[in-house]
């Protein structure tokens, strides 16, 4: 059995608002994180938890046992947290951080905080940049650590923390563009739509693994490096891409977007924190790889 803090206390503060909105605002994620928070425990003790409806949330029976049992874990944890709590105030150094914007604004506000405070001898540098840079940064030297998607590099080399699954979307312009007639099809010809795709990186590959399955032979519009200059081009009507659903959420102009339904959804990414494998055991990154796996 796999207990995890986090969805814990967020399952206790949901039970409490019996709103997923209210409850995703107070313990910043996005509503459709907290949701998969939930799913994550309802498939864990195969139970139904959480009674829901297109207007409101109920503890089902056996939900509200396993509110009981939520408070004594967070209890049990919590007091011993209290007792570690200057432990690690003697580690010392500097830690190097590389992530994307959308990471840097989902996992690393939530971690710092935390972490800066148990640790406040351990210097933080923090760079952002594209995902598929992430094992260059970490091999190069220029990270310790890095926000990075599980499956595309040696697992010998580098240690992987897991930290979320984020799901890929398929977008298009709200309006359509000159393809708008096209998307309203019932059966779209996907091949005669420009694509934006992304130039390299793991989405690269989950990108062209979707379009083998659904048999696309794209006509690419461009090939775009960052997730978040995808959502761009795509708001501006240049074709249809395939982006992570938190960049989507957090973009400025997801207005301008909207998610296209698919017989055939992309795979999702196991987002993570990787270091070399042999830098392990260093203080200051061992305590940073503690702490996500104490949060996520």
């Amino acid at each position: 059995m796999k207990l995890n803090i986090r969805e814990l206390n967020a399952f206790l503060h949901l039970s409490e608002s019996l709103h997923f909105g209210k409850t995703a605002t107070a313990i910043h994620v996005s509503p459709s994180t907290l949701s998969r928070m939930m799913q994550r425990l309802e498939e864990e003790f195969q139970q139904t938890l959480l009674i829901r409806d297109n207007r409101q949330v109920s503890l089902s029976k056996e939900g509200e046992r396993f509110v009981i049992f939520a408070k004594e874990v967070v209890a049990l944890w919590s007091n011993l947290k209290h007792d570690f709590q200057y432990q690690g105030q003697d580690v010392q150094g500097e830690l190097k951080v590389y992530c994307t914007v959308t990471a840097a604004h989902l996992y690393l506000s939530e971690i710092l905080p935390l972490f800066r405070q148990r640790y406040p001898n351990i210097e933080l540098t923090i760079d952002t940049g594209d995902v598929s840079l992430a094992h260059s940064h970490v091999a190069d030297g220029l990270a310790d650590v890095s926000f990075a998607v599980a499956g595309t590099h040696s697992p010998r080399k580098y240690l992987f923390t897991p930290v979320d699954t984020i799901p890929l979307k398929i977008i298009a312009p709200h309006d359509g563009g000159d393809f708008a007639a096209e998307l309203q099809r019932e059966d779209i010809q996907w091949s005669q739509i420009p694509f934006v795709m992304p130039e390299a990186g793991p989405a690269k590959e989950h990108v062209k693994q979707w379009l083998k399955r659904m048999n696309i032979k794209p006509k690419v519009y461009a090939y775009v490096s960052g997730h978040e200059a995808i959502v761009s081009m795509t708001a501006l009507g240049c074709g249809i891409s395939v982006v992570p659903q938190p960049v989507l959420e957090h973009s400025p102009l997801k207005h301008k977007i909207r998610v296209l339904p698919c017989r055939v959804v992309p795979q999702p990414f196991q987002l993570g924190v990787i270091c070399l494998s042999r830098r392990k055991d260093e203080p200051v990154i061992r305590v940073f790889n503690e702490l996500m796996m104490e949060l996520f």
